[in-house]
């Protein structure tokens, strides 16, 4: 894109559009839409979706229309999640222009705007408005058909009643262990184990997802709730440094724990500067992302920016939060830690377990599987049930209705999920039909309800 012409970027947040005006060209005028200027409105009967004007954001919308008629090019620079998705069909259907884009922002640095603007895709309107639509018409008909109506209780039920691979397991005192091989079980098996030293098995940190940073606040209870430690991370990604205006870290809302090869190559050189290429993750082992996603593991912009040097710069809670996402991000670029003493089992000799705080002993005689809170969102996001994008208030919803339970990290079934778990596998074989389905241009409210009802 040439970006001496007049350009429209669009984009939802009013902060982040006043921090990337400042960082764009001259040519660049960025106009926020402030959350919704319409709301959809779904006919369950037609299979029809109509974007219903906000009265609210009426002048919000007049500027957009003034300054598209005047754009060479207009950007719609939004989430790829639903919300995402809906602002960016309602902005294409009002402004009408065969100029629309779309770009993914990646961080709030100059070089991820220049990106962005530079790397757009078309705008593929009827795409987008068949996926919205289906989406809306399997919320519809779900709570109709389905034996468990709520789609985010069925998906709990699901993930803590069917069989699936585990990584994490409590021994009988509950401190926490991570497996080096996943383990197919169920949910309430115990596992005999016995102490091996001189172990040849390593510790490897990924790179991390929303998932991995709202457990560690949550955990951490501060701040207090899901909803406020998504908060606290999105204003971490928002905080530009007062005096060089460098952004801090990369994109707060994906599932990924990868990077992009570019990202790798990036983030090698600035590493490599810091400490010895011996230390370095060798390349067979880097967790690559598929460069088609739209968004990548959170890290770090910038290896140079040192927590510690620029701990003046930050607020206390901000300052932590980098602080502990630079650390785990350095201990997934390097080399996979060892283990000296593991935990084995004879039911499974492929696989050792380790505690996951190399603080604690490893002194157990049995492990039961169990699910860490950023495994439990990886798990539903997979069956479509929730977005990295509101995890945070969703748990704080789970937890007031009963539906789970946490002890640190650790998420256990509530009373109406437990009440349930012999639906999990027929449950969880439709949630994941829905899922394959729900991009299918000919999907339709028979198909759905077929699916829900087999």
């Amino acid at each position: 894109m040439d970006l001496s012409v007049y350009t429209l970027l669009i984009v939802e947040s009013p902060t982040i559009a006043g921090i990337i005006q400042k960082l764009c060209p001259p040519s660049v005028y960025v106009l926020s839409t402030d959350g919704y200027c319409w709301r959809p409105k779904y006919d369950a009967t037609r299979h029809k979706m109509k974007a219903i004007a906000d009265p609210d954001k009426r002048e919000i919308r007049k500027e957009m229309k003034e300054q598209s008629q005047i754009a060479n090019t207009i950007v719609v620079g939004v989430d790829s999640d639903p919300s995402g998705d809906f602002i960016a069909w309602s902005v294409n259907k009002f402004i009408k222009s065969s100029n629309v884009k779309r770009g993914q922002l990646q961080s709030l640095s100059r070089e991820s705007i220049h990106n962005m603007l530079s790397d757009t895709t078309e705008l593929d309107e009827s795409m987008l408005e068949n996926r919205l639509k289906n989406r809306l018409l399997i919320q519809n008909v779900w709570p109709k058909h389905a034996e468990i109506s709520d789609l985010q209780l069925a998906g709990l039920v699901s993930v803590f009643g069917a069989h699936h691979q585990f990584h994490s397991f409590l021994d009988e005192n509950n401190h926490l262990y991570r497996s080096t091989s996943p383990v197919q079980c169920p949910i309430d098996e115990w596992i005999g184990v016995r102490s091996e030293s001189n172990s040849n098995e390593f510790r490897t940190v990924k790179p991390l997802s929303t998932f991995e940073v709202l457990e560690f606040l949550i955990t951490q209870k501060s701040p207090e709730s899901g909803y406020d430690a998504q908060l606290l991370l999105n204003q971490l990604f928002q905080t530009i440094l007062p005096f060089s205006e460098e952004s801090l870290i990369s994109y707060p809302r994906t599932s990924a724990q990868a990077f992009y090869s570019d990202t790798w190559t990036h983030l090698r050189k600035q590493y490599l500067k810091r400490g010895s290429v011996n230390d370095l993750k060798p390349t067979y082992l880097q967790e690559i992302a598929d460069s088609d996603s739209p968004h990548e593991s959170i890290h770090p912009i910038d290896l140079s920016l040192d927590p510690g040097t620029i701990s003046g710069e930050l607020s206390k809670n901000i300052g932590q939060l980098y602080k502990w996402i630079y650390d785990q991000t350095i201990r997934s670029l390097s080399m996979p830690e060892p283990i000296d003493k593991v935990l084995v089992s004879d039911l499974n000799p492929d696989v050792a377990f380790f505690p996951k705080s190399s603080k604690n002993r490893v002194n157990a005689q049995s492990l039961r599987p169990c699910l860490t809170m950023s495994e439990l969102g990886i798990l539903l996001d997979d069956l479509g049930v929730i977005k990295p994008s509101n995890f945070g208030k969703t748990v704080d919803e789970f937890i007031s209705k009963g539906w789970v339970h946490l002890d640190g990290p650790v998420v256990a079934p509530g009373k109406e999920v437990l009440q349930k778990l012999d639906l999990a596998d027929s449950t969880r074989k439709k949630l994941s039909e829905l899922n394959r389905i729900k991009e299918e241009p000919t999907l339709t409210i028979e198909t759905a309800v077929d699916v829900i009802t087999s």
